[in-house]
């Protein structure tokens, strides 16, 4: 799937999912979007819209999807001191947040991957858990219509585990589409286990 139809697809899935899932576009691309997606992506979110501002249902707590608008204010704590506007040193400048859960950004970076950090660990590491936006996206309307529509927020069995065969479910459904190297993280990262 191409961006402009991932993204219809997570609307869509959102829909099912009784989450309003809006598509945001700025009128022409910004220098900001060109540094975070690249020209082609941002070409691309200018044409289709862009599915931020949204709270994704998650095992524990949600995932936010930040807005275009909010994107350039979010990059505080991460890429540079929210105090000092000083540049992290820490902090990977090829890689922009796009997203938190319970503030472990989901970041893009410049060759288009998506990977998860942990916030707090010291030093920041990127675990890859899709190969570009797409991608990212795909996983995440997969992920409303297993978690949210078939399973009712709820993967716990009466012993509060996930079992093998959930899990087997959710690499057959939701990782169906994510490159096998990243397979493992992305789990991890769906399940909170990161």
């Amino acid at each position: 799937m191409n961006y402009t139809e991932t993204v219809h697809d997570l609307v869509q899935a959102g829909g099912l999912a009784g989450l309003a899932i809006r598509l945001q576009a700025h009128e022409k691309v910004t220098d900001f979007d060109r540094q975070v997606f690249g020209q082609a992506l941002a070409n691309d979110i200018a044409s289709a819209g862009y599915p931020g501002g949204i709270e994704i249902p998650w095992t524990v707590e949600e995932l936010f999807v930040y807005s275009l608008e909010d994107l350039p204010d979010r990059q505080a704590g991460y890429r540079y001191d929210a105090n000092t506007n000083a540049a992290s040193v820490d902090w990977d400048s090829d890689r922009y947040v796009l997203a938190d859960w319970a503030a472990n950004p989901v970041s893009i970076g410049n060759d288009g991957t998506i990977c998860y950090s942990r916030h707090g660990d010291g030093d920041w590491s990127y675990i890859p858990i899709a190969t570009d936006l797409p991608a990212f996206f795909k996983m995440l309307a997969a992920w409303l219509r297993y978690f949210v529509v078939e399973k009712g927020s709820n993967l716990f069995d009466d012993n509060f585990e996930i079992t093998q065969d959930t899990r087997d479910t959710l690499t057959s459904i939701v990782l169906a589409d994510i490159s096998p190297e990243y397979g493992n993280a992305a789990m991890r990262f769906l399940l909170g286990e990161i």
